[in-house]
């Protein structure tokens, strides 16, 4: 009766705990029928702001040139080293092209000159360049690299906005220049391109017109003095060079 016993006690515990033990599991819990599957694969993060894909953008605003996002101090002692750099890097979108290039009216002279500089030196066709300007005038202008000029006609015309804000006209091979005083806002225009159809008449061998400016003077009115003589009437002007040094009025310009 004792053995008996001894066995069904055992025998009882192990199906108690066996009982317990699956009475203490909680239940699964209810599946979101509107879940995704567990193992669908999960989108990377994002750890940046996408970089815009295509050509970068060229550009002289009021504080500096800048190559894409990136504004360049070029007035730092490595400022020029800075933006060679900067437009090697580059060099795909500027090799055999003709590059466009966005210039603030207030941009120093110097800055666009260096910006011309870089860019022709790796290859650039030609400059577009798009300037905030006068509603009768072109709002581009296509600008060609002094150093395929190196041949030009010497009547070829050379063209400068004064410190006092008026002009100069005269020709490549030096020679008098004629100059006119400044308008009401600015160079007189309309005087400078009476005597540009003028001299550029008498030199029928050369579409080219050269310009610059004095120290000082901003891009917005080299420009201008480019834009009104896109659309002369009596002449045709259609190679634009921006000179890589400032002339003095009457002086030969080397190339």
């Amino acid at each position: 009766m004792l053995l008996r016993r001894s066995i069904i006690v055992p025998t009882f515990a192990l199906f108690c705990g066996a009982f317990i033990s699956l009475g203490c599991d909680d239940p699964p819990p209810n599946k979101n029928p509107f879940a995704a599957p567990s193992d669908t694969i999960k989108p990377p993060p994002i750890d940046s702001v996408p970089i815009p894909k295509g050509p970068t953008e060229f550009s002289v605003t009021s504080e500096g040139p800048k190559v894409g996002f990136s504004p360049i101090l070029i007035e730092k002692n490595d400022g020029r080293e800075r933006l060679t750099k900067a437009l090697d890097e580059e060099k795909q979108h500027i090799d055999g092209k003709d590059v466009p290039l966005a210039v603030d009216r207030k941009a120093k002279l110097d800055w666009v000159m260096a910006m011309f500089d870089g860019l022709f030196k790796l290859g650039a066709t030609h400059i577009v360049v798009k300037t905030e300007t006068r509603p009768s005038f072109h709002a581009s202008l296509s600008f060609t690299a002094q150093s395929k000029l190196t041949s030009a006609p010497a009547c070829s015309i050379v063209a400068t906005v004064l410190k006092d804000r008026g002009t100069a006209v005269w020709k490549l091979a030096g020679g008098t220049a004629t100059k006119r005083s400044k308008g009401f806002a600015g160079p007189d225009l309309s005087m400078t391109g009476e005597t540009i159809e003028k001299r550029a008449a008498a030199c029928k061998d050369s579409s080219n017109i050269f310009l610059s400016a004095d120290e000082g003077i901003e891009w917005g009115l080299v420009y201008d003095l480019g834009a009104s003589t896109k659309d002369l009437e009596k002449v045709k002007l259609d190679t634009f060079i921006l000179l890589q040094e400032r002339p003095v009025a009457g002086h030969k310009v080397a190339l």
